[in-house]
């Protein structure tokens, strides 16, 4: 069992810069979670808190319920994995494999069938005699992944391991990480700024942003439900649609005011009761362009009124760039996009698939989904 608490973990730096502010999370035994968000957010602090290489200001860091904050990182059972492949170049590929092993004292015939053995998983087996120096970007990394995993470590913290690889390389590791967890049972924390990363590869996300966790839960709810419009414009590629608006009424209807583009009349019953729920009108609308559908006709009954900016067409999808006065929306087609360039046309908001913002606080309005136990994001 490998349970990670982290109860109110603060990091200062002097007296000016806080990395981490009051962060509550549960990581569960034999998860992958993936903490996400920008440069500077404090996801790296966070993981090097929990390894033991930094010492958190204030807060506790239970692992299976155990305070570990003055325990030394080698005896936290953490095998840790960094942007920068940590091997020896100047010894094989077996030698390092065995070296944890064999620093740990591990018999000769049980290093050497863990070495088979990891290198299997790691489709290395045919390398173990190589140079590790002369092994190529990719495998050395698949490497240091070995390396770190043969020791049996209950808890995996890996520091953004993929940047450094090429793009299609990056595509296959992300399965093979997927992979490798789930054979060796581990719980790896998984620090990253690429929200592609972390939604394929993580049973839970812990989205970060100056020092606060913003939110925390499944790869689904976090984009499907985004807690905030930190959140909502981080996940997404391209990002979710948010766009300024009014809370109107006109009689016993609800509307939004989009100014130039239109007013949208609220008419599903969750958005209805997210707009009742508003304590000011001006709001912002949130929709992911491919819920987004464009009818190539102005002025369609019940959407907005865009005009065609511009055309991007990527492979089998389209991304239609639409605007109108202030008003910029994106929209996804899954097949090539008939409409022109400069054209003006309707685009249609499921409104089952919107969301509501305050405009002010930034926070979702309605049924919000939880951010973390104990903790709100500012």
């Amino acid at each position: 069992m490998a349970e990670i608490q982290l109860k109110n973990l603060t990091k200062r730096f002097g007296t000016q810069v806080i990395a981490v502010n009051d962060l509550n999370l549960v990581i569960p035994d034999k998860e992958f979670v993936a903490l996400l968000g920008p440069s500077g957010c404090g996801k790296s602090t966070t993981m090097n808190m929990i390894a033991g290489i930094e010492q958190p200001t204030a807060g506790e860091i239970l692992l299976n319920g155990q305070d570990c904050v003055r325990l030394a990182p080698e005896k936290r059972g953490v095998g840790f994995v960094f942007q920068n492949y940590a091997i020896f170049t100047h010894m094989t590929v077996y030698d390092n494999l065995a070296f944890g092993p064999q620093v740990k004292g591990w018999a000769a015939d049980k290093v050497k069938a863990k070495v088979a053995e990891m290198a299997s998983l790691m489709r290395l087996e045919d390398r173990l005699d190589w140079p590790s120096a002369k092994l190529s970007v990719n495998e050395m990394q698949k490497l240091a992944i070995g390396r770190s995993a043969i020791v049996e470590p209950s808890i995996f913290l890996l520091d953004e391991p993929l940047s450094n690889l090429d793009a299609s390389f990056r595509e296959f590791m992300r399965t093979e990480l997927k992979r490798i967890q789930h054979q060796l049972q581990q719980t790896m924390v998984y620090v990253t700024h690429d929200q592609i990363e972390a939604m394929s590869l993580a049973d839970r996300i812990a989205v970060m942003d100056q020092g606060l966790l913003q939110q925390y839960g499944t790869p689904a709810e976090i984009y499907n439900r985004p807690a905030n419009t930190f959140v909502a414009n981080f996940m997404g590629s391209p990002p979710m649609n948010l766009i300024d608006c009014a809370l109107t009424r006109d009689g016993g209807r609800l509307l939004l005011d989009l100014g130039a583009a239109g007013k949208l009349e609220l008419t599903d019953p969750k958005l209805l009761q997210a707009a009742e729920s508003a304590e000011r009108s001006e709001l912002v609308l949130g929709v992911r362009p491919e819920a987004v559908s464009v009818v190539d006709e102005p002025d369609a009954a019940g959407g907005l009124s865009m005009r065609v900016d511009l055309l991007e067409p990527i492979g089998p999808r389209t991304i239609i760039h639409l605007t109108q006065g202030d008003v910029e929306m994106l929209a996804v087609e899954d097949k090539r996009f008939g409409g022109q360039h400069a054209a003006q046309v309707t685009a249609m908001l499921p409104q089952t698939q919107c969301h509501l913002f305050d405009r002010q606080s930034g926070r979702v309005l309605g049924d919000a989904p939880g951010i973390a136990s104990g903790q709100e994001a500012a």
